[in-house]
């Protein structure tokens, strides 16, 4: 069962383009956000380690999506 709701994963497909959505579209956009989500947040964890903090920052976020390569 996806932690992201479909309804949101509908909205932000949509927003791409005027588009009918499946919830079969809707789900696999769940499961691959949530995949990107997980390893995005163990290098963030691994940025605010390293600097010696016990909680991760949006720098710390946004930097690790930097690392990834995807455009704020």
């Amino acid at each position: 069962m996806p932690e992201l709701p479909l309804a949101a994963m509908d909205r932000i497909i949509r927003k791409a383009g005027r588009v009918r959505v499946s919830r079969g579209a809707a789900l696999e956009m769940s499961a691959i956000l949530e995949t990107y989500i997980t390893e995005l947040t163990r290098e963030a964890i691994k940025l605010a380690e390293h600097r010696g903090a016990k909680t991760i920052s949006g720098s710390d976020i946004k930097t690790a999506a930097t690392r990834y390569e995807f455009k704020l």
